[in-house]
């Protein structure tokens, strides 16, 4: 055949070529590997796997009070769990409720209090209630404008008392929750953590170098209203330099640090070197960031209107409580505080004594790339070194490559026909992530259209069966079909195993490429792949030259296993967030496809220092066989048995299915604002795909729910009874007027409940050019039937305050016809208003499987 070199060998045997570093043919050495070879490496990752979950599940000893007089200046884990467990037992903490606005706040003016009490006289310490008022524009669901009234923030300040700075570090929290939680995890956890520090700190010898902040702030759920309101307008808000924040999506386990920044590399430098339990990934923060997590933080409030660079945490573990009644103490290890407290206090203490907080700004440019390996330690490099780092590995990988290119077109065949099989190799390569995902995907709507959605849920155990198993065993199919055609060509098995090697490798060239183009950091998981591959590529051409058969198989499997553990690591972390976030995800979203897919990506590229080895096992047949197997045994038993039910009720390990129902009035008016329709009943927003089909056979209203259009797709609404309603919402036109021909100004009040939403969409035609709310141009939110929105929440915490503005509409003719739809929908979310005799007769159906948060609620409509 043209461009192969013939050579004399017997077909019926298969040996390691010269350049793998034979000089003779022997018969120690023909191939394939032994399948057994194979189970020993997959039996290895799986204790890889073990060991990882080992380290995810591994916290300190906590401290209690009684080892306190031993361990001075330490974090007590058991005085932050009493903080807790006074603070959970207010209940829910809803802005406006009492147990938010007055025993909460009078919960911490008695800890903080005793703690200044007992405060060694060189510390100043300072507490300031602020109430606060204002209105900002924030960018997060589709876009809306925030108006707040009166909301409290508690803030305690320690400084020198005879060397005060002028410089200070904050750390947040927010002790209210939303409807129905206590708020164990979300964010009662992170307070106690803070009255600890806070405790700890004022019992040191020692003053700080630069003042510290605590902000207890009161209405985050409230979408960061509270500490919008002190980083804009506090008097110590100016003197703020960095600021950590504590936040949670999940309960117990360890704390990762998932946002950084923007800029000043400094504070994760001092992250990096001063906590001893680091948990950190810049993968993490682009995830976030991204948006594709239905969730925010103070964060943003604080980068966005106080443009301050700081770190982010949050609890990730156990999502399945984030925002539900399970949401307490008891879902929180005392190790958890023990590792978080000691973590904070000690990052505290390195920010708060370092220099360079006396000028920020000169340490401010630069991003990091950063990521710890299995919580030992974290490794970083700045933005601009990784540009240099990327570019060397993907010169070296290349040169690496044409290495052995240049030996296998001296031994094997011509240089043409090595291109050939190459482009061959890494265009399988790649087409198998595709086809792995096409596989997951046929997969997860076959599931669906048998009812057997999300079995993953309450146990993540069936995902390795039905989306990992298939992962790899696609591929391996793939590569073993292709490779039968190029036997023709590619005289050894080594030689075949190389060329898919450097064809995944070609792969993982490319998506460095691309990152680093992109400025995308997590390319550092691209990065190691390519580094380790060199690493084996030098090793087994120089020093080990000799090893073949088992022992270069080792040197394969050990070359690959720091990339292999530590993407396990990140892909075991990522999966352990967003499993649970598929239950509160949406039923617009198909959450089983959504899971196979992300499998499919993440595993797919796992495997790629897996797949190449099935072309040396003796009999691939048997792995295929097994990897089928389990496959089809697990979808047996899910459709055969009850195993794959999607939720539980265990109060040791509760996975609910959510639902979020308004009792609801709603009434729409037409042009001449008489009613053209009214009705009543309970709208379910629908949290996952399976909603509300799950509940129907329980609850008997359920038989004549229908399905609802609104901007949440999507939603139910079954016909009932009207809701009890102690407070009016109402809508007044205080005044119309034409400032010209083309310009009309509307002014309105609106009054009604503490949590209220007004939406407004211009006619088209017509344009919203201004409005009296705050200072900045109108923050549109997502069409309607083609039609400009704009969305508006408003909140107040004290005393009932109406709500009062104007807005300018500009077009042609807008003094005699329609300009403007306006809706106003009020929400009562907490009291004896929240829901009504016959509401909790209805939610009372609901078993105990199932999280329900329940308000009542209004909603109307005009033409103006």
């Amino acid at each position: 055949m043209k461009g192969v070199r013939l050579r004399v060998r017997d077909p019926s045997t298969d040996v390691i070529p010269e350049h793998h570093g034979a000089r003779r043919k022997s018969r120690k050495y023909l191939l394939p590997t032994p399948t057994s070879h194979f189970i020993a490496v997959l039996c290895f990752l799986v204790f890889i796997f073990v060991a990882i979950e080992l380290v995810e599940r591994k916290l300190p000893t906590p401290l209690r009070l009684v080892d306190a007089p031993s361990n001075p200046g330490k974090f007590i884990a058991e005085r932050a769990m009493n903080h807790l467990m006074r603070l959970t037992d207010i209940g829910p903490r809803t802005t406006g409720s009492y147990e938010n606005e007055v025993l909460a706040i009078k919960f911490f003016e008695e800890e903080i209090g005793s703690i200044m009490d007992r405060a060694k006289p060189i510390h100043n310490v300072q507490v300031d209630i602020q109430k606060t008022s204002g209105a900002f524009p924030l960018h997060f669901l589709d876009g809306m404008t925030n108006v707040y009234r009166d909301v409290q923030n508690v803030i305690v300040r320690v400084s020198a008392k005879y060397a005060e700075s002028a410089h200070s570090l904050l750390v947040n929290c927010h002790f209210d929750t939303v409807s129905g939680s206590p708020g164990g995890s979300d964010d009662g956890a992170s307070c106690a953590i803070m009255l600890e520090i806070l405790h700890v700190i004022t019992q040191m010898e020692q003053p700080l170098k630069h003042n510290l902040i605590l902000l207890f702030n009161g209405a985050e759920e409230n979408l960061m209203q509270a500490s919008h309101g002190f980083i804009t307008q506090h008097k110590w808000a100016k003197e703020v330099r960095a600021f950590i924040n504590l936040e949670a999506c999940g309960a117990g386990g360890r704390e990762i640090l998932f946002q950084a920044g923007p800029n000043h590399p400094w504070i994760m430098q001092i992250y990096s070197e001063s906590v001893p339990y680091p948990y950190a990934s810049s993968l993490a923060q682009e995830i976030f960031q991204s948006g594709v997590i239905p969730g925010d933080t103070d964060f943003r409030i604080f980068r966005d209107f106080g443009h301050v660079s700081g770190l982010d945490f949050a609890w990730s573990k156990n999502g399945y409580v984030y925002h539900t009644k399970f949401d307490n103490v008891r879902q929180i290890p005392l190790g958890t505080l023990q590792r978080t407290g000691e973590n904070i206090l000690a990052l505290t203490l390195a920010i708060a004594n370092n220099d360079k907080m006396a000028n920020t700004e000169k340490y401010a440019s630069g991003n990091l790339v950063f990521f710890d390996f299995l919580g030992a330690f974290v490794i970083r490099w700045p933005e601009g070194i990784g540009l240099l780092i990327n570019s060397l590995t993907v010169a070296v990988s290349v040169f690496c490559l044409f290495k052995t290119m240049k030996t296998s077109v001296t031994r094997d065949m011509e240089y043409a026909a090595y291109v050939r099989q190459l482009a061959i190799s890494s265009s399988v390569a790649i087409g198998s992530l595709l086809l792995i995902l096409l596989a997951n995907l046929l997969i997860a709507l076959t599931l669906t259209a048998l009812g057997r959605s999300m079995s993953w849920f309450a146990r993540p155990v069936w995902i390795f069966f039905l989306y990992i198993c298939p992962t790899l065993f696609v591929p391996m199919v793939l590569v073993l079909v292709v490779s039968r055609w190029q036997r023709s060509m590619a005289t050894s098995a080594w030689t075949l195993f190389q060329l898919y090697s450097d064809g995944y490798q070609i792969m993982w060239i490319l998506i460095l490429l691309t990152c680093t183009v992109l400025q995308i950091r997590s390319g550092f998981i691209a990065l190691l792949w390519i580094f380790f591959a060199i690493v084996e590529n030098f090793a087994r051409t120089t020093v080990l030259r000799h090893w073949r058969g088992g022992k270069w198989l080792m040197l394969h499997v050990a070359a690959l296993t720091l990339p292999f553990t530590q993407c396990l690591y990140l892909v075991l972390a990522a999966m352990s967030l967003y499993v649970p976030i598929m239950g509160r995800s949406g039923a617009g979203t198909n959450s089983e496809v959504i899971v196979g897919l992300l499998v499919g990506i993440k595993f797919g590229l796992l495997f790629t220092c897996i797949v190449p080895l099935i072309l040396l096992v003796k009999s691939p047949e048997r792995i295929l066989s097994l990897l089928s197997g389990l496959f089809l045994i697990a979808v047996g038993l899910l459709i055969l048995t009850p195993l794959g039910f999607p939720y539980s009720a265990d109060p040791a390990a509760p996975a609910p299915q959510r639902f979020m129902i308004a009792h609801a009035d709603r009434t729409f008016h037409d042009v001449s604002g008489n009613v053209k329709h009214h009705d009543t009943g309970y709208w379910i927003v629908d949290m996952d795909q399976n909603s509300p089909y799950t509940v129907k056979s329980l609850v008997q209203e359920m038989a004549n729910v229908r399905l609802a259009l609104s901007f949440i797709w999507k939603t139910h609404w079954i016909p009932g009874p009207p809701p009890m309603l102690p407070l009016p919402t109402e809508l007044h036109l205080n005044k119309s007027e034409m400032i010209s021909h083309n310009h009309k100004r509307l002014n309105f009040t609106v009054t009604g409940p503490d949590h209220i939403g007004v939406m407004l969409s211009p006619v088209p035609g017509v344009t919203l050019d201004h409005w009296s709310l705050d200072d900045q141009e109108p923050l549109a939110g997502p069409k309607w039937n083609g039609r400009d929105t704009y969305f508006v929440y408003y909140a107040y915490a004290s005393e009932p305050k109406p709500l009062t503005f104007s807005f300018d509409l500009k077009g042609p003719r807008l003094s005699n016809r329609t300009t403007v739809d306006v809706a106003v929908s009020s929400h009562f979310m907490h009291g004896p208003a929240k829901s009504g005799v016959r509401f909790r007769r209805f939610l009372s159906q609901f078993p105990p499987w199932t999280d329900v948060t329940a308000w009542t609620a209004t909603y109307a409509s005009w033409k103006f």
